[in-house]
């Protein structure tokens, strides 16, 4: 509680008339005159310790510096050394010594209509802070982005027998290299070294063995040998059961193998070989009896992909090649067509390829390759021709690069029909590389297949992944008044849910919800309809998180509203009581020596 001045001054007043009468009172009158300058001096600094004096700045009124977190010191004062005459300081989101703390950027506005330009200082602000100062001229003096991601994407969800795919870019802002692991099942799969000083671009791999829900990292290790992370978690399902019926021109190796494989996996598989002209071989795996002697609307739609070979295709009459379009473009069937002749003739639907001859010497075998391919190189007997994709053709498989493309898809209607030159790959069985081929033919048949059941529940994109505290949107295909999200790892804790029935498509359901807890969450919207997901903690992604604040105070500097003329505010502060301080010290050690002396 501060002293009424009177009484402070009066106090004064006696105390130092009490000084000097001892002053006065002491045999030895050496050096009198000037302790009795010192004693009042001393009481004088009391009295300004006690009652500090106001003094009144100018400050520019129009300008003003924020700091935010990340800032330095030192380009702070660089700035204050510059503008002239000095701006107001202020602090967003810490605690900054000699600065005004701002709790709200919109109060921060309304209370300081002057200002027309800002200087941030630090990390920046989000889009979200950046809207409260609508119109406010930004400058950026932005702080260099800390070690850590900056962008990463991965597969939210896989199929066993995938590979999972991690891409993004690290920043190494130190003086020496850092290493980033892919830590996954419990010990590092891959690695990738940043160059110190470097934002670098990198791409890890690790193939799951198991299915379930995980929880992978990027991790690495600071300058203080410190370990960090962010979490990389997603879902490996079980291989969705195809239902595929596989026509052949006679039998062969590479059907007996390819039918073995399938067979394995679970899949249902019917096969019809011709062995001479009106005679047939057929065989059923995981399927009941049926009859293949002509292809029909019924017995289509029993099957997910169609694999036939392009003398099977020609023997067809008109009636089962337009039952075959037919199902394709109404019931999403797929359908490859394998071709072994040198100068195949294209046709319509089925075989919409430009197939183009290979000029000179074309090696017998030689590697095969194709889109998230793992492992060792596919070394396969190579056709005389290639395939150039079309305009809306996609390369499933190729030589050395996708513009030697040996097989490709395009859509037809639902459906989905495929080219391929590729007319043997079991010896990649016969060599031991059984991952290879169940890779290869699980590309291609995921490729055509019948589209499965969609999801009704999907989640919005987002720059940063969801974490605790920020909202969780996400869309419905059915009704979702009811739907709640539920913690897996704190004993079924239910977070907040809400959302808007889209009255016009009574199933159509757009929510967010404000999960409290970190880890895996359960999105159930009824008892059928449920759906995992992921919820990162608050401290999570903080690089990723500079990085955008970051380009969100860019983006509003380009904005560069119009800034009114320089004006002058003057304001009183409390003189800084340090000085004072340090001159009450040095009197005070001076009364000390020469009471000695």
């Amino acid at each position: 509680m501060a002293l009424p001045l009177p009484f402070l001054l009066v106090s004064a007043a006696l105390l130092g008339a009490w000084c000097t009468w001892l002053a006065l009172r002491r045999p030895d009158r050496c050096r009198l005159v000037s302790r009795l300058l010192v004693t009042w001096g001393v009481v004088a600094c009391l009295v300004l310790l006690l009652s500090p004096p106001n003094i009144t700045r100018t400050y520019n009124a129009t300008e003003a510096i924020l700091l935010t977190p990340g800032y330095s010191p030192d380009t702070l004062q660089a700035l204050l050394n510059k503008l002239r005459p000095r701006p107001q300081v202020f602090s967003f989101g810490q605690n900054a010594p000699k600065t005004q703390a701002v709790a709200d950027l919109g109060t921060f506005q309304r209370e300081n209509p002057a200002v027309k330009r800002v200087h941030v200082l630090g990390h920046g602000l989000s889009a979200e802070e950046l809207n409260a100062l609508a119109g406010l001229r930004m400058v950026p003096h932005l702080s260099p982005v800390p070690n850590g991601v900056l962008a990463a994407s991965w597969p939210q969800d896989i199929t066993l027998g995938e590979e999972v795919q991690v891409q993004g870019r690290f920043s190494g802002a130190t003086d020496q290299n850092i290493t980033v692991y892919l830590q996954a099942a419990g010990r590092p799969r891959d690695s990738v070294v940043v160059k110190k000083g470097q934002e670098q671009a990198f791409s890890l791999r690790f193939t799951p063995k198991a299915t379930g829900q995980f929880v992978y990292a990027l991790q690495w290790k600071d300058a203080q040998d410190s370990l960090h992370q962010e979490v990389l978690p997603l879902t490996v399902k079980t291989p969705r059961k195809l239902s595929l019926l596989l026509l052949s021109s006679a039998p062969s190796f590479e059907g007996k193998f390819l039918k073995n494989a399938l067979a394995q996996q679970g899949h249902s598989v019917a096969i019809q070989n011709q062995v001479s002209k009106g005679i047939y071989q057929t065989e059923l795996v995981n399927l009941p009896a049926l009859a293949l002697n002509r292809l029909t609307p019924g017995l289509l739609q029993k099957f997910d992909v169609v694999l036939l070979d392009e003398a099977t295709l020609q023997s067809l009459g008109a009636a089962e090649k337009g039952a075959l379009q037919q199902a394709v473009r109404t019931q999403g069937l797929g359908v490859l067509t394998t071709v072994s002749q040198k100068a195949p003739k294209p046709s319509s639907f089925f075989l919409e390829g430009d197939f183009r001859a290979i000029q000179g010497k074309q090696a017998q075998i030689g590697a095969v390759q194709w889109p998230k391919q793992a492992g060792p190189t596919a070394m396969l007997p190579l056709p005389h021709l290639l395939l150039h994709p079309k305009e809306g053709q996609e390369a499933l498989a190729w030589h050395q690069n996708p513009r030697q493309t040996l097989a490709l898809r395009y859509r037809k209607g639902m459906g989905q029909v495929g080219i391929s030159l590729v007319t043997e790959t079991f010896p990649l069985a016969l060599e031991g590389k059984e991952t290879l081929y169940q890779q290869y033919w699980a590309t291609l048949l995921t490729a055509l297949a019948k589209p499965g059941p969609s999801s009704p529940v999907s989640f919005s994109t987002t720059p940063v992944p969801f974490q605790v505290g920020q909202p969780l949107p996400f869309q419905l295909s059915v009704p979702g008044s009811d739907a709640v999200l539920v913690s897996a790892t704190r004993n079924g804790q239910e977070a907040a849910v809400y959302g808007v029935q889209d009255e016009q498509e009574g199933a159509s359901f757009q929510g967010q919800a404000w999960p409290q807890t970190a880890g895996w969450h359960t999105l159930r919207v009824n008892e059928k309809v449920q759906a995992p997901v992921y919820v990162h903690a608050a401290s999570a992604w903080q690089t990723l998180h500079v990085q955008e604040r970051q380009k969100a105070l860019l983006r509003a500097e380009a904005l560069k509203p119009t800034v009114a003329h320089s004006q002058k505010t003057e304001k009183e502060e409390p003189l800084s009581l340090w000085p004072i301080g340090a001159v009450l010290l040095v009197l005070l050690a001076y009364l000390w020596v020469e009471e000695k002396l």
